[in-house]
């Protein structure tokens, strides 16, 4: 008995110690997810010709991705007015993911690259037209809406790049983490 007493009076203090330990921790803030997205539309309006629009939809990202409907066929040297739409379709009802990024866009940006397979590397360019409320050296781009001019003809592809970048957003592709990577064919005719 008198050694269970003698060990009681060591283990106490030490639990007492280890407890007081664990109130001095910080809890640590859990980061924004990124948006779940299974669908990007593509919306480009010819800017001298508004009722030529052209549509490309990508579905199922989250899986095996269908791109039978994901081909941009544009006119060479022409200008249009381009809409990126993005939805998650795992939810019921759908999530438009795009409405949440119009929310949180000082916390994302749009990256649109273009690869030519045939014709010229500047074939198509594209220029991002909106902008966060970040403040300076702010305010940011953010790609929902965009400018894409094309040359002459040729054929690529665009990728589009969604970078997620919560506390961290400076205009560039390099921090954060992607909520959506995936290419477009284009055919420029």
């Amino acid at each position: 008995m008198q050694v269970v007493k003698k060990v009681l009076w060591m283990v106490v203090p030490v639990m007492l110690l280890a407890g007081a330990c664990s109130k001095d921790e910080q809890n640590v803030a859990p980061t924004d997810d990124n948006e779940a997205i299974t669908t990007a539309t593509l919306t480009l309006i010819n800017k001298a010709t508004p009722t030529e629009v052209v549509t490309a939809t990508i579905e199922n990202l989250n899986t095996t991705a269908d791109f039978s409907k994901a081909t941009l066929t544009l006119k060479a040297n022409t200008t249009y007015s381009g809409v990126v739409t993005l939805f998650d379709k795992t939810k019921t009802p759908t999530l438009d993911a795009t409405a949440e990024i119009k929310e949180k866009a000082n916390e994302h940006l749009f990256v649109y690259t273009y690869t030519a397979t045939t014709g010229s590397p500047s074939s198509l360019t594209v220029s991002i037209t909106d902008k966060d409320s970040n403040p300076a050296p702010g305010p940011y781009p953010i790609g929902l809406t965009s400018d894409m001019k094309t040359g002459a003809a040729g054929t690529g592809k665009l990728k589009v790049v969604l970078r997620h970048q919560p506390n961290a957003k400076n205009g560039t592709a390099t921090p954060g983490s992607s909520d959506l990577d995936t290419d477009f064919p284009v055919v420029i005719q």
